[in-house]
């Protein structure tokens, strides 16, 4: 699930499903519709059924245990149609509390466990599994769940010591924080050390290329060349003499 401002907007804690008879969706084509859709019979009034309805049980992530709610899935789904309209401060919160429960929707759906945002219990030494147990029964799933615990969630929670729970989970987190911190800052190191080392193989190559090229395009070096091939063979020429005449001469006397 995602994170809004490094913080949790909410946390989903489970879903269900109910039946309810409800009116049926229609189609255009094929069925006697009411304004918003629906089918309708012979007397005009809306066809009802029974259907299966998702509800899910969320609450804000700054105080779950005492505002926990159940609400149809449906209500909190921010469609594709929606998102093509204007984006309101009202939809930018809807999808930021979307994006948290459809993770979670899908996996329930498909009979997966909920994905668990953040640090399971079961990875942190700081509670014995049958602590951790008691923890998930008041929805307290992860160490950053024990590290933002409420005095009033505290209270209601049949375990000694909470508060010192806490206050370990909080330092838990710090310092695993700190250890992600330095690995990233070797890690990026690492990245420009290699950076560096490829500038500087790909400035050596530019450099030798650029040698070569002098090389062959140098006639100063050419010219002196020539004159001491001529030299080695008596032939004799203007000291103005370029590159061109010197190589005919040479011709002239090879031939």
């Amino acid at each position: 699930m995602a994170d809004t401002d490094n913080n949790m907007l909410i946390k989903v804690y489970g879903f269900k499903t109910t039946y309810e008879r409800l009116p049926v969706k229609g189609e255009v084509l094929d069925d006697n519709l009411d304004e918003r859709g629906f089918k309708i019979d012979a007397k005009g009034k809306r066809v009802m059924e029974m259907q299966e309805v998702d509800w899910v049980h969320y609450a804000p992530g700054h105080s779950p245990q005492n505002t926990m709610t159940w609400e149809r899935v449906k209500h909190m789904e921010v469609t594709d149609a929606m998102r093509g309209g204007e984006m309101t401060e009202k939809l930018k919160l809807m999808s930021a509390r979307w994006s948290m429960i459809k993770p979670a929707y899908e996996a329930w759906k498909s009979g997966q466990d909920i994905p668990v945002n953040g640090t399971p219990l079961a990875a942190w030494a700081g509670v014995t599994a049958e602590k951790a147990e008691i923890l998930r029964k008041f929805g307290i799933r992860t160490v950053e769940d024990v590290a933002m615990l409420a005095e009033s969630q505290i209270e209601k929670i049949p375990l000694p010591a909470v508060r010192d729970m806490r206050k370990a989970a909080k330092l838990f987190l710090e310092g695993r924080g700190a250890a992600e911190i330095a690995e990233r800052e070797a890690e990026r190191d690492k990245e420009m050390e290699a950076m560096r080392a490829k500038m500087q193989e790909q400035e050596e190559r530019l450099a030798a290329a650029l040698d070569l090229l002098e090389e062959k395009t140098n006639p100063a070096g050419d010219i002196e060349a020539l004159r001491a091939e001529c030299d080695a063979v008596g032939i004799k020429y203007h000291h103005k003499a370029g590159v061109d005449t010197l190589r005919s001469l040479l011709s002239q006397q090879a031939a």
